[in-house]
């Protein structure tokens, strides 16, 4: 197992390096250097900001893992705080979001939690991040009626769709949260063309693990109720202090915002940017989100690129702290 484990991370490491370079050359070191010189000493907070963010994702990971048992123990606060930012890393820079960050971090704890403990733990923090953007998008997206005085019927309309969206969504997470999901994920999958025989077949070998594995993941909101509110409010104040980015990268360039309308820039572009969640390095998708709101604002749309490349030499400078922080052996 150990062994697989090393492979397994040298895999994401190369992974890693490979997709920064791709990065790096689609953007160019010409455009790099130039935001970087534009920006300034502003790099410093805005860099900074984001390893707090970091920091709270850590602290909702590990109030879900920390049940009481022996084994949840011997999970560091730190260990948590190097798989936060390297999962997230993969996940950047890995195609479907979930592809790669999530099995990291379980190949990583399997070890120390075992198989279920380490999957439910995993997909508990996961579904902690999901819930808190369906909140965010259902608080902010409304705020196109107080900022945007002259809406058009299709801006109206996806509003409306996203917040119901929205809604419905966090409709699913509770019953996730309240039964598990692993069973019925797999149910789904076995009606797949392909590949639905074998998913059948590992149902049935691991009825029993599988249970085991929806049992954990409700137990949280079921048993500890307390540690499950604090988890999604530390999530949610995430979202909410990644909005201070946007406001300091528009005072670098002398155009400050509203903290209202930094929210409504990183609702919809980010709301965009998961639409099209399918993207490696979300290329375009942000770019696209960044167009669309600045346009509503009636903001200059050369800024809301500023801003796109800006995020974009953060998540570079994360990326590669993460992707080395893979290499890192912990206790």
């Amino acid at each position: 197992m150990a062994k697989k484990a090393k492979i397994a991370q040298n895999l994401f490491f190369l992974l890693g390096l490979l997709a920064l370079g791709i990065m790096i050359y689609k953007i160019g070191i010409d455009s790099i250097w130039h935001d970087i010189r534009e920006t300034g000493w502003w790099f410093v907070p805005i860099i900074g900001l984001w390893g707090i963010v970091y920091l709270l994702n850590t602290m909702s990971w590990h109030l879900i893992i920390q049940d009481g048992s022996p084994e949840a123990k011997n999970v560091g606060f730190l260990r948590l705080f190097k798989l936060i930012i390297s999962g997230f890393a993969i996940n950047y820079i890995t195609p479907f979001g979930l592809m790669g960050g999530e099995p990291y971090k379980v190949i990583e704890l399997q070890p120390t939690l075992g198989i279920q403990k380490a999957t439910s733990s995993v997909l508990l923090a996961a579904m902690m991040h999901f819930v808190s953007h369906f909140i965010f998008w259902m608080v902010t997206i409304p705020l196109l009626l107080f900022l945007v005085p002259v809406l058009s019927g299709t801006v109206e309309l996806g509003m409306i769709f996203s917040s119901a969206t929205s809604f419905l969504l966090l409709l699913w997470a509770y019953r996730v949260y309240t039964r598990g999901g692993v069973d019925r994920a797999l149910i789904l999958g076995s009606r797949l063309p392909f590949v639905g025989h074998r998913i059948r077949s590992y149902r049935k070998q691991h009825q029993d693990k599988i249970d085991q594995m929806d049992f954990l993941i409700a137990d949280l909101y079921r048993n500890r109720k307390k540690d499950f509110i604090i988890s999604l409010l530390l999530e949610m104040l995430s979202r909410f202090l990644i909005c201070v980015e946007v406001l300091l990268m528009m005072r670098a360039i002398g155009w400050p915002v509203t903290f209202g309308k930094s929210l409504l820039i990183e609702s919809i572009q980010s709301l965009v940017a998961n639409l099209l969640f399918f993207m490696p390095m979300q290329m375009g998708s942000r770019e696209g989100g960044m167009i669309i709101v600045y346009g509503l604002l009636s903001i200059p749309i050369s800024y809301g690129v500023f801003v796109s490349l800006c995020k974009r030499i953060r998540e570079i400078f994360w990326t590669v702290v993460g992707v080395a922080l893979i290499k890192v052996r912990h206790n």
